[in-house]
C-alpha cells in the first residue's frame, strides 16, 4: 500500500503542476484541486508509513505545490477563469515536474518487492491494540489511535478447518526494522504449518529513545539514523533495549494466552536485539516457551537487525551496498532453518515421550 500511495501522490504533483503548460485561453481551471487532494493524501502517507524518504518528498512538494498554487485555488472556488500563468510559475511548474517525474522512476526503481499470500496459501491479519505494559492491551475501538499493532499469519487450512493451532510462532522484530521489514520471512513460515504473530508497539510507557523520536512515524527511522551516525552509543544501549523487549515478551504472552488457553506455551523468535530478553524469559518462564530461535545465527542472514531489506526496503539495502535478493533466497533459508529447529525439537519431545510410555 505504501508504495502505491507514494505512486499516486508524485503522478498527482506532475499532472497538477504540468497543467500549467496547456492554458492557451481564458478559461476555469479544475485541474488546481488537485493540489489540496494530493497534499491531504502525502499527509496521510506520513502517519500511515511513518516518515521516509519518498514519503518525506512527496509532503515537501506537495506542500510547495499548494501554496504555490493558492491563487490559483482561490480563482477557481470564485469560479473566475485563469488565461495564463506567470513566467516564475512556469518556471515552478518546470521543476517540480521534473522533480515528480524523477521520484515516480525512482519509487518504481526502489519498489519493495512482496509474496502473494494466497499463492503461499496463507491469511494475514492485523489487530489495533490500546493500552500500555502496565495495565495491558485489548482491541482499540475504530478510527480511535491504537498503541500497538498486532499481525497474524495463519495457513488457511487451519482457518478452514477452524484447527486451534499448536504451532504458535511469537517473533519480536528489532527496532531498525518494523514487523514489514521481517514479513517474507514471516509468511514464509506460516506456509510451513505455523501460526505465526508479530507485534509493533508504541505505548506511552516503553520508550526507546525518550524524545519525540519515539513516535510512531519517527522512530524506525531515528534508530536507523542513531545506528549509523553512532554506532559505539548504540551498542551500549544493548541492555536497555534487553530490557524493553522484555516488556513486549510478557505483553505478547499474555495477549495470547487469553487466546489460547493459561497452559499454552509458545515457540519465541527474534533478531540481536531480542535474543538476551527471550533466553531470560525462557528461564524464567520455561513453561510458556517450547523453544526460542535467534535469526542472526543463520550465516546466510547478512541483514540481521535490519530485516529483510533486500526486498522490503530496497533504498536503505542500496545504500548499505547489498545486492537486492528478488528470489527471496535469504529469506526461505531462515524459514526454512527455524522449521527444522522447531520440528527437530517436537521429533525429540515426541521420542522422549515413547520411551517414558515403554
Amino acid at each position: 500500500m505504501k508504495f502505491y500511495g507514494e505512486l499516486l501522490v508524485f503522478i498527482l504533483l506532475f499532472i497538477t503542476n504540468f497543467r500549467v503548460f496547456f492554458v492557451k485561453s481564458a478559461r476555469h481551471d479544475p485541474l488546481v484541486v488537485l493540489a489540496p487532494f494530493t497534499f491531504t493524501i502525502a499527509l496521510l502517507q506520513i502517519f500511515s508509513f511513518g516518515i521516509e524518504v519518498f514519503t518525506v518528498l512527496g509532503f515537501i512538494i506537495a506542500l510547495l505545490v499548494l501554496l504555490s498554487n493558492f491563487h490559483a485555488i482561490f480563482r477557481y472556488s470564485e469560479n473566475l477563469y485563469i488565461d495564463h500563468y506567470s513566467p516564475l510559475m512556469m518556471i515552478w511548474a518546470i521543476i517540480t515536474s521534473i522533480l515528480s517525474a524523477a521520484a515516480i522512476a525512482g519509487i518504481i526503481i526502489f519498489a519493495p518487492l512482496e509474496l502473494n499470500s494466497r499463492k503461499l496459501n496463507i491469511m494475514e491479519s492485523q489487530t489495533r491494540l490500546k493500552g500500555n505494559f502496565r495495565t495491558g492491551f485489548s482491541s482499540a475501538a475504530s478510527y480511535s489511535p491504537a498503541d500497538a499493532f498486532l499481525y497474524k499469519f495463519e495457513p488457511i487450512q487451519k482457518i478452514q478447518e477452524e484447527e486451534k493451532s499448536e504451532e504458535v510462532v511469537i517473533f519480536f522484530p528489532d527496532k531498525l526494522g518494523n514487523t514489514e521489514h521481517y514479513k517474507p520471512y514471516l509468511q514464509l513460515l506460516a506456509s510451513k504449518g505455523f501460526t505465526v504473530y508479530s507485534a509493533d508497539f508504541y505505548a506511552d510507557d516503553c520508550r526507546w529513545l525518550h524524545s519525540i523520536e519515539d513516535m510512531k512515524i519517527l522512530r524506525r527511522l531515528a534508530m536507523l539514523i542513531r545506528s549509523e551516525v553512532k554506532p559505539s552509543f548504540f551498542a551500549s544501549q544493548r541492555e536497555f533495549y534487553t530490557y524493553n523487549i522484555s516488556l513486549e515478551i510478557n505483553a505478547m504472552i499474555s495477549l495470547l494466552s487469553e487466546k489460547y488457553g493459561n497452559d499454552s506455551s509458545f515457540y519465541l523468535v527474534s533478531d540481536i536485539m531480542g535474543n538476551t530478553a527471550i533466553s531470560d524469559f525462557t528461564i524464567k518462564q520455561k513453561s510458556k516457551v517450547k523453544d526460542f530461535f535467534f535469526l542472526n545465527s543463520v550465516p546466510e542472514y547478512e541483514t540481521s537487525g535490519y530485516g529483510f531489506i533486500k526486498q522490503t526496503d530496497p533504498l536503505f539495502s542500496f545504500y548499505k551496498g547489498l545486492e537486492w535478493d528478488k528470489n527471496f533466497s535469504e529469506a526461505k533459508i531462515l524459514a526454512e532453518k527455524t522449521a527444522e529447529h522447531f520440528a527437530h525439537l517436537a521429533a525429540k519431545a515426541e521420542e522422549n515421550t515413547e520411551e517414558e510410555a515403554s
